[in-house]
């Protein structure tokens, strides 16, 4: 049997910020997070599947 798969994969870093309040801590992690990045700084935290066919079948993965 043929499964055929694209695998979503959700990637995250844990970033630390001085702020005087959540909005400003964020838009502070936004810009970081605009900078160049290497992989090794990201960890996996979450993998998904769509689009699954099984022998030609389209199937609806909920």
């Amino acid at each position: 049997m043929e499964f055929k798969l694209r695998a979503n994969i959700v990637m995250s870093r844990e970033l630390t910020v001085e702020a005087e309040n959540l909005k400003e801590a964020m838009d502070k992690a936004q810009a970081m997070m605009g900078e160049p990045i290497t992989y090794k700084d990201l960890t996996m935290t979450k993998v998904y599947y769509d689009d699954v066919r099984m022998d030609g079948q389209e199937l609806v993965v909920k």
